[in-house]
């Protein structure tokens, strides 16, 4: 869907215009997301290939340095470990900037996975309601964080039995909704949930969007996020 973006003269030099600022937001975001999607595939493919390139090189070597020198190959079953340990922070590394299941499958089955990973690891019940919408990548990834941040969230200090991430078209764009039934919290006392809602905020308007938090003790948490829809090649 394309969207009309009005332009005015700034008050600067003859010809200069200025853009909304969510526009602008939007527009940064979406090169930042760009550009961890190059990094990833520059550490997948480049990195990737070194790594495995040095494990096979040590494998051909290990049977032969065995035979010579016991000593040497404990030496080389160290550097294989290494190796293994090098190709884990890799995978570690590209699944922070852009988790592969987002890329993959799209975001209501990345989201699914996550809230079954954490209700799994947690014993926490989670209830998903998630509809495959539009948006662009940047906002993708801004919704996966969301819930990622708050079922963290929700798993370390909510103490909360079961909690719940809706994922619908709403308007003239996506709202995602994060309940739980823990215990709540005052949003200018607790410093846990108010720094991990500040990089919520940051994330959701810098794609444009809005974010909703209400909380209190003892009445549980409910994040609301909506986002303009829309998609990659509508920006």
């Amino acid at each position: 869907m394309a969207t009309e973006i009005g332009m005015k003269p700034s008050g600067g030099s003859p010809g200069a215009v200025s853009l909304p600022l969510p526009f602008c937001r939007s527009c940064q975001e979406q090169v930042r997301v760009q550009e961890r999607e190059h990094l990833a595939r520059e550490l997948h493919d480049a990195l990737g290939s070194l790594l495995m390139s040095a494990k096979l090189d040590v494998a051909c070597i290990e049977p032969e340095l065995a035979r010579i020198s016991p000593a040497a190959s404990g030496h080389l079953h160290h550097l294989m470990d290494i190796l293994n340990q090098a190709m884990a922070l890799k995978r570690r590394i590209i699944d922070g900037l852009e988790p592969p299941l987002l890329l993959t499958q799209g975001l209501a089955k990345a989201v699914a996975r996550l809230a079954q990973d954490f209700s799994s690891a947690s014993g926490i019940g989670v209830t998903t309601s998630l509809a495959d919408v539009a948006l662009p990548a940047s906002a993708q990834l801004a919704v996966y964080r969301l819930a990622e941040e708050a079922l963290t969230n929700i798993g370390k200090y909510a103490g909360a039995s079961r909690c719940s991430i809706t994922l619908l078209e709403a308007g003239d764009g996506v709202q995602v909704d994060v309940k739980d039934d823990g215990v709540g919290f005052n949003a200018d006392t607790d410093q846990n949930f108010g720094h991990g809602l500040i990089g919520m905020r940051h994330r959701i308007e810098a794609c444009g969007g809005t974010l909703i938090v209400e909380s209190g003790p003892g009445s549980g948490t409910h994040l609301r996020a909506h986002l303009p829809a829309g998609s990659d090649a509508a920006h």
